[in-house]
């Protein structure tokens, strides 16, 4: 009997009070049914004190029959963060107590953003950082700073995102940092660096500015990166204009790696918002673009399904495209789990049909961010509703009972968590201490 694919989302009041306690970790499957509050605290009585609860599903990738797991992180960017391990499970009311509680002072990282792990290795990148950092997952214990990446002259340098990728026989890691002076409006370059599993440099590659997404295929025998980048500060509109510009980049990751195909803004039929997430299924690419408007009062996204082939060529013909306009909220995913392709916009998640064209029909709501109390399809609990704050893939889709492996280049697999964006403006940003 299949088992469906599992989200889990931390659900939040609103982006501006952060200093406001609350918070809460819940879940939604593909069939829709939600599971609010799962978890409300990670330290007995401590519920979400940072007003900021984090999710990222891992794997241990030294023992196929381990569960899932999922860090969450009751993120404080003024002090210690606090990390708890759970096992998720579906269509249950909680995930129990934590198998580790930890906290950023033990593991050395804050403001985790991207998981990797390597048989019993679990590389955690931390946006506050410029790190990697290593964790032994039999006791969940910090092993070393894995890699310091060097920011560019005069800026500081942030994590955002990272994968696990085979090239010829040899693993590696692939890191995608942003460069900003520290005040959400000055940015450098980005940079891919891939890594070896000693920590060893083996390729650096330059990028488009405020980079966000990082999503690898192999096409043929060749390592593809598909990265997403706002080209400057997120603004009113996106940064389809003069002076910032947004845009979709595409990598060849057989070192040295190389940029190979830059799509622009204002390529039809992208004509506004800014470059923020792709997923790769079978051949095609669903790419995800979104701003927010003028007061911060709705978000307005397109979704583009396209032939990856038309893509790596520099367009979009073939296309079939989907606009909405949604009210505010700023957490954002697309995230393929090997079957299922998950769409967080802002306060909502979707499914999408992966077997159509992309339309409104391709789409079907299976949760919000509404008082579960009041809306059988919220996530929210009493004291913590109103916005969806993170979203990662727990547990993949599985088409028999008790396998809960996802294919490889997926959400959540062997070597790789994919985690939500955050669009917000930067007098918001600076607040939250957010990316």
């Amino acid at each position: 009997m299949a088992e469906p694919s599992l989200l889990g989302v931390g659900v939040i009041n609103d982006y501006t009070h952060p200093g406001t306690a609350g918070g809460a970790i819940s879940q939604v499957d593909s069939t829709g049914t939600v599971n609010a509050g799962v978890v409300t605290q990670i330290n007995s009585g401590n519920t979400f004190n940072g007003h900021d609860p984090r999710i990222l599903g891992f794997f241990n990738t030294s023992d196929s029959q381990k569960p899932p797991r999922a860090l969450v992180a009751d993120y404080n960017y003024q002090a210690a963060s606090t990390y708890g391990v759970f096992t998720p499970h579906r269509n249950v009311s909680t995930w129990g107590n934590p198998e580790n509680i930890s906290t950023s002072t033990d593991w050395h990282t804050n403001n985790p953003y991207s998981i990797v792990t390597n048989g019993n290795d679990m590389y955690i990148m931390g946006y506050d950082q410029n790190t990697i950092v290593k964790i032994n997952t039999t006791n969940y214990t910090y092993t070393n700073t894995f890699y310091t990446y060097t920011p560019l002259t005069g800026k500081t340098g942030h994590g955002v995102d990272m994968d696990k990728i085979t090239i010829g026989n040899t693993d590696y890691i692939v890191a995608l940092f942003s460069n900003d002076d520290g005040s959400y409006g000055n940015y450098g370059d980005s940079q891919l660096v891939i890594l070896d599993f000693s920590g060893k440099t083996i390729s650096t590659c330059n990028l488009n500015a405020n980079a966000n997404s990082l999503n690898i295929n192999i096409t043929g025998n060749t390592p593809h990166a598909y990265i997403t980048s706002y080209g400057g500060p997120q603004n009113a509109g996106g940064n389809n204009g003069s002076p910032y510009t947004s845009k979709l980049q595409i990598v060849d990751l057989t070192p040295p790696s190389t940029v190979i195909q830059t799509i622009g803004p204002k390529t039809t039929p992208v004509d506004a918002g800014d470059y923020i997430d792709v997923a790769l299924v079978g051949s095609y690419a669903y790419v995800l673009t979104a701003n927010y408007n003028d007061d911060f009062s709705q978000y307005t996204y397109m979704l583009v399904k396209v032939s990856q082939a038309n893509l790596l060529n520099g367009t979009f013909d073939g296309n079939s495209s989907y606009t909405a306009t949604v009210d505010s909220g700023a957490t954002w995913l697309l995230a393929y789990d090997g079957t299922v392709l998950w769409f967080v916009a802002g306060k909502q998640v979707y499914t999408i049909d992966t077997s159509v064209a992309i339309s409104s029909s391709a789409l079907t709501l299976r949760a919000n961010a509404n008082d579960h109390s009041s809306d059988s399809q919220g996530l929210g609990i009493s004291g913590a509703y109103g916005q969806l704050n993170t979203a990662s893939v727990v547990i993949p889709y599985s088409a028999t009972a008790g396998v809960s492996r996802a294919a490889a280049r997926s959400a959540v697999s062997g070597g790789h968590t994919k985690f939500a964006k955050v669009m917000l403006p930067r007098e918001v940003l600076e607040k939250l201490g957010r990316a």
